[in-house]
C-alpha cells in the first residue's frame, strides 16, 4: 500500500494566531491518524497549497489526501482547490502560485469539506452556552 500523507487546506490569514490554530489542529490530526500531516494555505500564509503538496512529494509520499478545512462548499472548495490540484480544468486562481506539480506515480486525493456534520453542531452548541453564560 502507498505511503499516504495528509494536507489540510486552510484559507490563510495575515493574523499569526490563525496559523498557530491550523498548526495545532494539524498536530492533533497527525496524532489521531498516525500519519504525517501538513497545512497548506490558499493565501496569506506559507506554506501555500502548492508548496505543502509538493513538499510531501519530496518527502517521499506517493499518495496525498488533501482535506479542505472549510465548513461549507463554495468557490474555494468546489473550484479553486480542485483546479490548483490539477483535478479539474478551469482558470487558476491568482494567489501568487500556480498549479501543484504532481509527478507520475503520485496520487492526489481530494476530500470533502467539513459540512453540517453533527459533530460541528456540538461545538456550536458549546459556543452558544459559553456566550450565554457570560451575558
Amino acid at each position: 500500500m502507498a505511503e499516504t500523507g495528509i494536507v489540510l487546506v486552510g484559507h490563510g490569514s495575515l493574523r499569526p494566531e490563525t496559523k498557530r490554530a491550523y498548526e495545532e489542529l494539524a498536530e492533533k490530526v497527525a496524532a489521531g491518524s498516525g500519519r504525517a500531516v501538513r497545512v497548506g494555505y490558499l493565501q496569506g500564509q506559507e506554506p501555500n497549497l502548492k508548496a505543502a503538496v509538493e513538499g510531501m512529494v519530496r518527502e517521499g509520499f506517493s499518495r496525498i489526501a488533501v482535506i479542505p478545512l472549510f465548513v461549507m462548499p463554495g468557490a474555494h472548495v468546489n473550484e479553486d482547490i480542485p483546479v490548483l490540484l490539477g483535478l479539474e480544468e478551469g482558470e487558476v486562481p491568482d494567489y501568487g502560485y500556480g498549479k501543484v506539480e504532481v509527478p507520475e506515480g503520485v496520487e492526489v486525493l481530494y476530500g470533502r469539506h467539513l459540512g453540517a456534520d453533527d459533530r460541528l453542531v456540538d461545538i456550536v452548541l458549546d459556543r452558544i452556552r459559553e456566550v450565554l453564560e457570560h451575558c
